[in-house]
Order: C-alpha cells, then sequence, then structure tokens
C-alpha cells in the first residue's frame, strides 16, 4: 500500500527539517509592523496593508505555526516597500 501524501508522516518530516524555522502570526505581526505595516486583528485573520502603499495587503492566518507561504508573501511585500521607498528617495514614483 502507497503511503498518503498528507498525514503523520509527511507532518514529521516537514518540522525534523534541520533548516525548517517556524513561524506564527505573532512572529509576522512584529515583521510587518517593522516595514511600517498596519496589523489589524480580524475574527480569524490579521490583516495587513501598508499606509503608504494602499495595494500591499495580505492576511494572515492567527495560528502558532504557519505554511512557508505565509513566510514568503511578507518577504514579497517588505521588498516591494523597500523597492519603492528607493525609487522615492532616488525621485522617481512608486
Amino acid at each position: 500500500m502507497l503511503a498518503s501524501s498528507c498525514g503523520p508522516g509527511r507532518e514529521a518530516a516537514r518540522t525534523n527539517q534541520p533548516h525548517a524555522i517556524r513561524l506564527g502570526a505573532d512572529d509576522l505581526r512584529r515583521l510587518y509592523r517593522a516595514y511600517g505595516f498596519e496589523v489589524r486583528e480580524g475574527t480569524r485573520h490579521l490583516v495587513v496593508r501598508h499606509p503608504e502603499h494602499h495595494d500591499l495587503v495580505t492576511t494572515v492566518a492567527r495560528h502558532d505555526e504557519l505554511p512557508p507561504a505565509y513566510a514568503r508573501t511578507a518577504v514579497r511585500l517588505i521588498e516591494e516597500v523597500i523597492r519603492r521607498r528607493g525609487m522615492m528617495s532616488a525621485g522617481g514614483e512608486a
């Protein structure tokens, strides 16, 4: 019988990786705020938006451990804020 792609075996493999970093909603809240994002508490999610760049918006599930996609989204949005700040200081438009 083939092992299921979901279940305890897969979860254990994912969390036992030596390079894995566990991030929760509180970690991402602090990270987003450090880069100027506003974080609002929803009933099940945090709502994250940047006050100067209204198109930079996302939600974060309120869990102690989040899938890596949440961290990738945070990196993408933060890199975009940094890029726009660089354009603004260089005299360009964001």
